[in-house]
């Protein structure tokens, strides 16, 4: 029988409140599409500059890390996700080759739609994620400031601006083929079967959950093929959408708050990348450069998406969407 995790549900870091009152959290935001590669980035900067970030293990057990650090338990949380993942025999996401822990660097958006109804930051999710920043900066104390991604938040840094209005930006582009491909591909494993570590993420979540068996169910009664042209149909209209919002957010942030990186620039240059990630943000290196290496899955292309190519770039170019780096687009 598969072993199973809980997600937290009640509240038992509310005790704790006045752990929080004090603490200053400056927030750097990595800005970018879901398979746009802001995963890589997050573990990198994560592994070499002093910032605190928010993991596997802080998502789910989200609502009781400080009782955790209060009661010196949180080792053996910790220990108890990787047994999890290792008794399901996840070595990685399996959508993709990125090693799994309790250490993985995760998204913000799992906590503010448990907690807030929306993955995203909106007036009602935006205290919550001022709380999320205020329990890692006092759980990391010798961090210099709280990284973090949320790839639904791309068309809502606006309102990341509203409330957090010190914050950098880090914006993260890639060939939108790549991207289509790649969202594809974690789309047909979807639909293959049931993935542990993405179900646990959706625990407490319902709708989330349904989406996930409804990719199952329409892969399973329309075959493979007709699953894999209704998931593409519906990818294009979104990448198209969010990067339109993207740049649309890149023109919101100050020139002074914003920094802009190339996923193909940053897999071939690291380093490069990273004394660019310093200089803007002013922050020294805590350790020698030991990170996560650039694994790059097969650039070839599903069928499906080498027919739809030209099509998809030629509407892009019509928009006047993604034809350039951002850093080269006016902004304010």
């Amino acid at each position: 029988m598969m072993k199973q995790a809980r997600v937290t549900g009640r509240n038992d870091d509310s005790r704790f409140e006045a752990d929080l009152r004090e603490v200053r959290p400056w927030p750097v935001f990595i800005i970018g599409l879901h398979r746009s590669g802001t995963t890589f980035l997050y573990q990198v900067v994560t592994s070499v500059f002093p910032v605190a970030s928010l993991t596997v293990y802080h998502v789910v057990h989200y609502d009781r890390i400080l009782l955790h650090h209060h009661d010196g338990t949180a080792a053996a949380a910790r220990g108890e996700l990787d047994g999890l993942f290792r008794s399901w025999s996840m070595a990685t996401r399996r959508m993709d080759d990125v090693a799994l822990s309790q250490a993985m660097p995760e998204e913000y958006g799992w906590v503010l739609r448990r907690r807030g109804g929306a993955f995203h930051t909106n007036a009602k999710t935006a205290p919550l994620l001022d709380e999320i920043c205020r329990k890692l900066v006092f759980l990391t104390p010798s961090a210099e400031a709280v990284l973090l991604k949320n790839p639904w938040d791309t068309g809502h840094v606006r309102d990341l601006l509203t409330f957090f209005p010190d914050a950098r930006f880090i914006f993260l582009q890639r060939d939108p083929v790549a991207i289509v491909n790649s969202q594809l591909r974690v789309a047909k494993n979807f639909g293959e079967s049931k993935n542990p570590f993405v179900d646990l993420l959706f625990r407490g979540i319902p709708l989330g959950r349904a989406w996930l068996r409804l990719q199952r169910a329409v892969r399973k009664t329309a075959g493979e093929r007709l699953h894999g042209r209704i998931a593409l149909g519906y990818i294009l209209r979104n990448v198209t959408r969010e990067l339109s919002r993207l740049e649309t957010s890149w023109n919101m942030v100050p020139p002074r708050l914003r920094m802009a990186l190339d996923y193909g620039g940053l897999v071939r240059d690291v380093d490069g990348a990273l004394e660019r990630v310093a200089a803007f943000l002013g922050l020294a290196p805590r350790c020698a450069p030991v990170r996560e290496k650039p694994k790059p899955r097969d650039p070839t292309l599903f069928p499906e998406v080498t027919a739809a190519e030209a099509g998809f770039r030629r509407r892009l170019k019509e928009m006047g969407i993604g034809q350039r780096a951002l850093d080269e687009i006016p902004g304010r």
